[in-house]
């Protein structure tokens, strides 16, 4: 299916080096668009209103340095207008507003073409979002008894070490748990999922990569596996990954500070009776915190 996003809308300090991301856009086939010159008596803010109701997409590029009010009014206006909103931010950056942690954010530094072009292809994957209330966010109930026809299904897959099918199935899980936005990577080429998610933002951040193995038998192996996710992760301006497998230990050791893991049928099992986000947020707290909070 053809992208709907062909155009964009940058907002950014004015001394920011765009290039590596004018040319990635333009790569897709993505026009940037920017305001007209001004007529006599014409107002700029009525001038950015205009582009921003017609573009597809608006960019805002956070930084270190300064806190633009003026980018920040951009985004709010984007955000009132329903647009689509992709957020850059300095890898390790803890101060984001908070007014903008619902965003889709990658942290990644302007010159990471991989992240940047990793970030632009997902959003060109993802399906068109649906617009939620903050006021009454959508909740996402346990999958039920459903979750024990995902947890069956898995045992064949996992025996017989199939691991196409085993990402299929997973993934297929965690739409039917109400996962936001989903997509897959193509064989061989970074991890195998990509979850982009509003609720999780504040903790795991966007995108989380969910890596999927059927035998990690030895806590080496699952060390190798995390690590190699963690690559992944960097290398897409991410915070966090989430590796899952058929056959290993239940507790997985020596990981990375930034990588979760879980066993497939131990997640099955839990989606049973708690939501995909609640999970996410029990490991990660553990993890950071020593709690399952």
């Amino acid at each position: 299916m053809a992208s709907r996003i062909k155009t964009c809308f940058i907002t950014a300090p004015a001394d920011s080096n765009l290039k590596v991301l004018a040319d990635a856009l333009r790569r897709r086939n993505i026009r940037i668009v920017v305001p007209q010159q001004l007529s006599a008596g014409a107002e700029l803010v009525t001038e950015i209103a205009n582009v921003l109701r017609d573009v597809d997409l608006v960019i805002g590029i956070i930084t270190r340095e300064r806190r633009s009010e003026w980018i920040l009014f951009e985004l709010g206006q984007a955000w009132a207008l329903g647009k689509r909103i992709l957020l850059f931010a300095p890898p390790n950056f803890a101060h984001l507003p908070s007014t903008l942690r619902h965003f889709l954010t990658v942290r990644a530094n302007l010159s990471n073409r991989e992240a940047i072009e990793f970030a632009l292809d997902q959003l060109l994957a993802a399906p068109e979002p649906t617009r939620k209330s903050e006021a009454q966010p959508k909740e996402k109930p346990p999958l039920g008894v459903s979750a024990d026809a995902y947890l069956q299904g898995s045992l064949p897959m996992i025996a017989s070490a199939k691991p196409i099918e085993l990402e299929a199935l997973v993934a297929d899980a965690l739409r039917k748990a109400g996962v936001d936005i989903l997509t897959t990577s193509p064989r061989d080429q970074g991890a195998d999922l990509a979850i982009w998610s509003d609720a999780l933002q504040p903790f795991v951040g966007n995108p989380l990569l969910v890596e999927i193995k059927t035998r990690l038998q030895e806590q080496r192996a699952v060390a190798n596996a995390a690590q190699q996710l963690a690559k992944y992760v960097a290398a897409a301006g991410g915070q966090w990954g989430l590796l899952l497998y058929g056959v290993g230990p239940e507790e997985a050791e020596s990981l990375p500070p930034n990588i979760l893991a879980l066993p497939i049928q131990t997640l099955f099992m839990r989606l049973r009776d708690e939501s995909f986000d609640d999970i996410v947020r029990q490991l990660r707290n553990r993890r950071v915190h020593g709690v399952g909070l």
